[in-house]
């Protein structure tokens, strides 16, 4: 039995083509890298903007060479990036090094341990639970319980399930997706200790296969 080795695969992919496997669907050039961050920030902020806080620390999960976080920093007091992928924090930490209110941290595959308890306002993940194993997924749900201060907001996005989306691909595969059912990331939050505050639906795929993407915010009780 294949054993999951999310850390190797994702150095492989990063020593490979950093910008390829963060963004599979973008043109492989700087500037269209660069623009689709700002893009991607922007749709998972929409109508969001008074979660920005010039006094609040950020963190994101999955932070990859750093292609959301250089648009969402300039509106908080901190950012912290965190990432299974020591190749992909060494990136991202030169590749940001003009952000003085940025840093790069390698976590685990299952945690973000290094974080302090407490110490963070706001968490965000964009196209990164996605990939993760469910039982991975739900210890990164504890972990944020964990470092986010009391009525934090958790703000993330996941591939909507339905009669027509695929099972789960092997627990070892750290790249297919994953797709979960509403209810269930509701009652996954819930349990443990989240208020799930709003849920978006935005249409994705192509003609040969749809699905939704969810936007999902939850606030710590």
């Amino acid at each position: 039995m294949v054993e999951l080795d999310m850390k190797g695969d994702w150095n492989k992919r990063a020593r490979e083509n950093a910008r390829y496997y963060i963004a599979t669907s973008v043109p492989d050039d700087l500037e269209a890298f660069v623009e689709s961050g700002r893009r991607d920030v922007g749709h998972l902020f929409d109508v969001l903007d008074h979660l920005k806080d010039p006094s609040h620390t950020v963190l994101d999960i999955g932070c990859g060479i750093g292609r959301m976080d250089e648009h969402v920093a300039p509106s908080f007091k901190s950012l912290v990036g965190v990432d299974v992928s020591g190749e992909m924090v060494a990136q991202a930490t030169e590749r940001l090094k003009h952000l003085k209110n940025v840093r790069f941290v390698e976590v685990d595959g299952r945690s973000i341990a290094p974080i302090e308890t407490g110490s963070i306002d706001l968490v965000f993940s964009h196209i990164v639970l996605q990939h993760t194993p469910r039982d991975v997924t739900l210890d990164y749900f504890g972990d944020v319980h964990r470092v986010l201060r009391d009525g934090g907001h958790f703000l993330f996005q996941m591939p909507g399930a339905d009669d027509h989306t695929p099972d789960d691909p092997p627990h070892a595969d750290s790249f297919e997706m994953r797709f979960w059912l509403e209810e269930d990331l509701r009652s996954e939050l819930e349990s443990r200790g989240f208020e799930l505050l709003e849920v978006r639906r935005f249409a994705a795929g192509d003609e040969t296969f749809r699905f939704d993407q969810l936007r999902l915010l939850a606030r710590k009780r």
